[in-house]
């Protein structure tokens, strides 16, 4: 009895207290909370209250009275049930206390005594408050990259090392791929190559995996065509490759437009001088880049639509047909700037007026009008024989060849201009010719008589002069005979001007025959003449080396002969003559002189020393019939250059030239 009477002792309300209060320690200011409730669900025990709660506010109390009926509901209803015998594990709840809203995990059980029944229940809230956060922001940034990957044309995923997609936007023409193996999380290889159940021989995401390194590479996919792929590596903090991030762009429009452009490249680089070819070339171009049934462009000529170029038309195609009720003919009536484009073509009126249409099954029509001057000439066109919708891309090529014919139309016209013009002046140059040429032939005339019924004048009267000298000079005194002297002086004069004129019009009149020319050897051989002729005479010859010129060696050998011959004469009279021949560049032209140290010149009758017989100097002072600076002239002009002098009386004078 002892021993019963002390276990209950040990069984008193104090020391049951006491040892609940010892296993809820641990627990207590935790995030987990403890609750009992009795059958009416009022709270009997609290362990960790909500924040915000004190367990004095909470005793006795019932969920309606302590939260907002929207968060008691919820919590009544979970209760109930496990009063009815429902275990609640883990239910989600939120409360509300002030403006705090917190989230808990609710796990609820029934409370019975020995005999069996239902005396309330007992349950346990985890605060998962923090957690919950986490999860809205994760999901926020989720959304939020979705939307971002989402913004992005191209086809955008993550994979891991199987080459499991974990996340893809599914763009860039993957949309192919169903919504059922996108939610698998599938291998890449068996959504974007269905069938295949292995990688790729040149996978790029495998590269980057094992490179460690950003890998871009350029494939063909059959669904889609031409793709730009790229693999991104994404690392750990050891430094392994975990993801990659892959990137993947359709660039087949991209490589159609550079097809395009090379092709387009390739038909302007094989243009050559025939504007028809090349129009024909442009028409061709057109066709094949919009891939038409044929192509066309019609011209107006003289009233007619004329196919000048064409491309894949039927052998019995007309080619020249009348304009009214052609479409041709009336996109070349509307705007420059419009492009026409014509679908179901047997409906349209064209069916009616334009035969080619029903015979040969043309379902639609695309044309532009092609100008110059400002005025429309014709009309660029393709034609299908279905129902053909063209693309922005393809109109605009359109538009750009039927610019490029206008400009091929600019040309020809330019062309027939030029031919016309060239005839016009062969006609002029043929006319101006036979003028020169009877010019030409009277001025041989002249020539022929002036050495022919000149000469003989003089001849006798030279020949008369010498008969009265020789035979009756001892009948004349001093005076007679000087007179007889002076007449026969005269006429050696004037024979001597008779040749000179001679010369000079025979000069005018020869031809040209350019080779290599050594001005330096020929200005020595020149000067050594002159020595031969007058070697009692002291003159130094400076000449440079090494002149060489294209010309005519034996115009070149007269003008040198004259300007070497002028210096020779004009420094007779200085002790110490000095004659020199050069070369210096003036301006980026070189220019040719002679130089001497004789008589010179005032300047201001340097216009007349190349005007055929002004002389400066009387003919007793000094020989000469005054021609022999305008032959230089002459000569110097032939070659396609230009001649003057330099001087100053009793200083020198020097002569430059250019040839060209």
């Amino acid at each position: 009895m002892t021993n019963n009477s002390t276990d209950k002792s040990s069984f008193r309300p104090d020391t049951r207290r006491d040892e609940e209060e010892n296993i809820l320690r641990p627990v207590r200011d935790s995030s987990l909370s403890i609750f009992f409730q009795n059958a009416d669900l009022r709270y009997t025990r609290f362990c960790n209250p909500l924040p915000g709660m004190k367990g004095e506010e909470i005793i006795g109390k019932t969920d309606e009275e302590l939260f907002s009926a929207e968060n008691a509901a919820k919590l009544t209803e979970l209760k109930k049930a496990a009063l009815a015998g429902t275990a609640i594990i883990k239910a989600e709840v939120s409360l509300t206390h002030g403006r705090e809203e917190s989230f808990f995990e609710l796990s609820v059980e029934q409370v019975r005594e020995k005999s069996g029944t239902v005396t309330g229940i007992a349950g346990v809230m985890v605060d998962v408050s923090d957690r919950k956060r986490v999860e809205a922001t994760l999901s926020k940034s989720e959304e939020l990259l979705r939307l971002v990957f989402d913004a992005i044309p191209d086809l955008l995923s993550v994979q891991n090392r199987d080459l499991r997609i974990l996340f893809s936007n599914w763009h860039g023409g993957y949309e192919y791929v169903s919504a059922d193996l996108r939610d698998k999380h599938p291998f890449c290889y068996d959504a974007y190559y269905p069938g295949r159940g292995e990688p790729c021989e040149s996978c790029h995401v495998l590269e980057a995996f094992r490179t460690g390194k950003a890998v871009f590479i350029e494939k063909v996919n059959p669904r889609i065509g031409c793709v730009e792929a790229h693999a991104y590596p994404v690392f750990d903090d050891s430094g392994n490759v975990v993801l990659v991030i892959e990137h993947i762009r359709d660039i087949t429009e991209r490589k159609r437009s550079e097809e395009r452009l090379a092709r387009i490249n390739e038909t302007f680089l094989g243009f050559g001088a025939d504007t028809d070819q090349n129009i024909n070339r442009l028409v061709a171009l057109c066709g094949e880049q919009l891939q038409a049934s044929c192509a066309l462009y019609n011209r107006l000529e003289n009233g007619w639509m004329k196919a000048v170029g064409h491309w894949h038309t039927p052998p019995d195609f007309p080619l020249l047909v009348k304009p009214d009720g052609l479409m041709c003919h009336d996109v070349m009536k509307g705007s420059s700037e419009e492009l026409w484009v014509l679908r179901d073509l047997p409906t349209t009126p064209y069916a009616e007026t334009n035969p080619n249409v029903l015979r040969y099954g043309l379902k639609t029509y695309i044309g532009k009008a092609v100008s110059f001057g400002g005025d429309n000439i014709g009309t660029l066109c393709v034609v299908y024989q279905e129902d053909y919708n063209p693309s922005e891309d393809e109109k605009q090529l359109l538009g750009i060849i039927a610019g490029a014919i206008g400009i091929e139309e600019k040309r020809k016209r330019a062309e027939d201009d030029m031919r016309l013009l060239n005839a016009e002046l062969e006609k002029r140059v043929a006319a101006r010719t036979a003028e020169l040429e009877l010019a030409n032939r009277e001025l041989e005339a002249f020539n022929y008589s002036v050495s022919h019924d000149l000469h003989a004048p003089l001849m006798i009267m030279e020949g008369f002069s010498r008969e009265l000298i020789s035979r009756y000079a001892h009948c004349l005194d001093d005076n007679g005979r000087y007179y007889l002297e002076r007449i026969q002086a005269a006429g050696r004069r004037m024979e001597g001007l008779i040749d000179a004129i001679l010369r000079l019009a025979t000069l005018s009149r020869s031809s040209m025959q350019r080779e290599r020319v050594d001005l330096s050897r020929m200005a020595l051989l020149v000067a050594a003449d002159l020595r031969q002729r007058e070697p009692e005479r002291s003159v130094e010859f400076n000449i440079a080396a090494d002149l060489f010129v294209e010309g005519d060696k034996r115009l070149l050998k007269i003008a040198l002969e004259n300007l070497f011959g002028n210096a020779w004469k004009y420094t007779a009279r200085k002790e110490s003559a000095l004659i020199e021949f050069g070369c210096r560049d003036q301006d980026g032209e070189l220019v040719y002189f002679v130089r001497d140290n004789g008589i010179g010149f005032a300047m201001q009758s340097a216009d007349s020393l190349f005007i055929p017989f002004q002389r400066l100097h009387s003919g007793e002072d000094f020989a000469g019939h005054g021609i022999g600076l305008a032959t230089v002239k002459r000569i110097i002009e032939c070659h396609g250059g230009r001649v003057w002098a330099e001087g100053e009386v009793d200083q020198g004078a020097t002569f430059y030239f250019t040839l060209r």
